[in-house]
């Protein structure tokens, strides 16, 4: 192996254990959460991490808690009680539950009583196209257009940030094509000296 190969393979190795760190640090957080109590019922937001590879999913939970003495009842039009949304600035990138079926529905929770609402999103916008990586607002709440009037206070929409990266192994190869370019430009330039 000659001085310049060993040198490549030196800054490959570099490369590859500080992406690799970057990459596991960033990623070793717990879960990301938020909540807002508001007339003795919390409303908590939470995704499974706040820092994501793309191609992920991502888990979704929202949860109500009564923390009065007295039962909370809400009334919907719909079936469908709770709404996701991640956005990227204002602009809506997914959304879920989709409208259900017309009929009404409602939520009794007792003294200490909670519900909690899934769903996990594929990092595939409404469009069913993969998002970029970039940094998305997450929120959660009963769904704002079928809550009944007289619920319109239990609207408490809850939010966390996450962030989405690209694949380590995109930066992997990103970092290997740029040392190569720049070890070959080298190589050329040092061949045409003693030319």
């Amino acid at each position: 192996m000659t001085g310049g190969t060993k040198k490549i393979l030196k800054k490959l190795a570099c490369v590859y254990i500080s992406i690799l760190f970057m990459t596991v640090s960033a990623k070793a957080t717990l879960v990301n959460s938020n909540s807002i109590v508001q007339d003795n019922i919390e409303y908590y937001m939470q995704t499974n991490k706040d820092v994501y590879d793309l191609g992920e999913s991502v888990e979704l939970l929202y949860r109500v808690t009564n923390l009065g003495e007295e039962d909370v009842t809400i009334h919907f039009t719909d079936q469908v009680q709770h709404y996701f949304t991640i956005k990227h600035g204002e602009y809506l990138v997914w959304d879920a539950p989709k409208v259900g079926q017309p009929a009404g529905s409602k939520l009794v929770l007792p003294p200490s009583g909670y519900k909690e609402y899934t769903e996990t999103w594929d990092m595939l916008d409404n469009q069913r196209v993969l998002i970029m990586p970039a940094n998305y607002e997450v929120t959660g709440s009963f769904h704002p257009f079928l809550l009944f009037p007289e619920d319109d206070d239990k609207y408490v929409p809850v939010s966390v940030q996450i962030e989405i990266i690209p694949e380590p192994c995109t930066f992997l190869l990103l970092g290997s094509g740029l040392i190569a370019v720049l070890s070959y430009r080298k190589m050329k330039n040092s061949s045409n000296t003693y030319t």
